[in-house]
C-alpha cells in the first residue's frame, strides 16, 4: 500500500531506495552506503533547480520559500554588510538566491510554462512524493507532476536542450532509469496505467526548450538495470553485506555500455 510523503524533509529522512540511490547501487552496494552517509551541500545548480520547480509547479511556494538578494548590495563594504544582514534577518528560513540565479530561474520557468501551455496539459498533482514496496524492497519516489493527459512530467534545466545534447545528459545522469523507476513504481503502487513519461527541458541561457520521451532501446536498458538494483538491494539487506566492486576479473569491451549494471556479486 503506497504511503504519501508530505514534505521534502520527510522524504529525505525516509529510508528507501530511490532514483539517486539506485545510480550509486548500480556502481556497487558500497557506493550506495557511501551515498546514504554523505551530507549533500546546497549548490548553485540545486538552488536554481529548486526555484524553477517552485515557479512552475508551486508558485505560492516560490513567493514564501525563496528570497532574492537585492541588487546593489556590496558585502565588501560596511554599508553593504549591514544591508545584507538586514535582508538575511527578513529571509530566515528561506532559500537565498543571487540576482543571477533568480534571473536564470525565471527565464527557464517561462520557457517551461510556455511548453506546458503549448501541450495543452494541466498538472493534476505536483511535487508528488510517496513510498511503497516493490518486489520486497522499500522504494520512494518524488514525481514532479502528473499530467491531465496521463503522462508523468519531469522538469530539467540544461546547458543544451537539443536532441543530441539531451541524449548526452540521459547517458550521463541516467534519466532513462529515472523515467522507468517513476513510471513503473507509480503504476504498481496505485494500480494506475500511465501513457508514459516526458521530460520538459529548458536551457539556462537561451529562451529555448523541448519535450522528450525515452525510446525503446534506452527503456530496455533501464528495465534491466532496475531489476538488477532491486535484486542486489534485497540480497544486501538480507545478508547485511554491502560489498564494493566484484573481485572477479571482468572483461570490458565496446559492446558493453559503461553504465551497465556491475557483475553479479558473490555473497559469502
Amino acid at each position: 500500500m503506497p504511503i504519501p510523503i508530505p514534505s521534502r524533509v520527510v522524504y529525505d529522512a525516509c529510508v528507501a531506495l530511490n532514483f539517486s540511490g539506485t545510480k550509486e547501487l548500480l556502481k556497487s552496494p558500497a557506493h550506495y552506503q557511501a551515498y546514504l552517509n554523505t551530507q549533500r551541500e546546497e549548490t548553485k545548480a540545486l538552488r536554481v533547480g529548486k526555484y524553477v520547480h517552485a515557479l512552475v509547479l508551486e508558485p505560492d511556494v516560490a513567493v514564501s520559500n525563496f528570497a532574492v538578494i537585492p541588487e546593489g548590495i556590496d558585502r565588501r563594504t560596511k554599508d553593504g554588510k549591514a544591508a545584507y544582514s538586514a535582508f538575511e534577518s527578513e529571509a530566515v528560513g528561506k532559500t537565498i538566491l543571487t540576482l543571477e540565479e533568480a534571473t536564470t530561474s525565471e527565464r527557464v520557468s517561462r520557457t517551461m510554462l510556455s511548453i506546458k501551455n503549448r501541450l495543452g496539459v494541466s498538472f493534476e498533482f505536483t511535487e508528488f512524493m510517496f513510498t511503497t514496496i516493490i518486489n520486497g524492497v522499500p522504494v520512494k519516489c518524488a514525481v514532479d507532476a502528473v499530467g491531465s493527459d496521463g503522462y508523468l512530467y519531469d522538469l530539467k534545466t540544461s546547458e543544451d536542450a537539443s536532441p543530441r545534447g539531451f541524449l548526452k545528459s540521459i547517458y550521463a545522469y541516467r534519466y532513462d532509469l529515472q523515467a522507468h523507476i517513476y513510471r513503473s513504481t507509480l503504476e504498481a503502487a496505485f494500480s494506475k496505467r500511465l501513457r508514459g513519461f516526458r521530460f520538459i527541458v529548458a536551457e539556462k541561457d537561451v529562451d529555448a526548450g523541448a519535450v522528450y520521451e525515452i525510446g525503446p532501446d534506452l527503456q530496455t536498458r533501464a528495465i534491466c538495470d532496475w531489476e538488477n538494483a532491486l535484486k542486489t538491494y534485497k540480497q544486501c539487506e538480507e545478508t547485511g553485506i554491502w560489498p564494493g566492486y566484484s573481485e572477479e576479473i571482468q572483461v570490458i569491451d565496446s559492446n558493453k555500455p559503461a553504465s551497465a549494471a556491475p557483475a553479479p556479486i558473490q555473497f559469502a
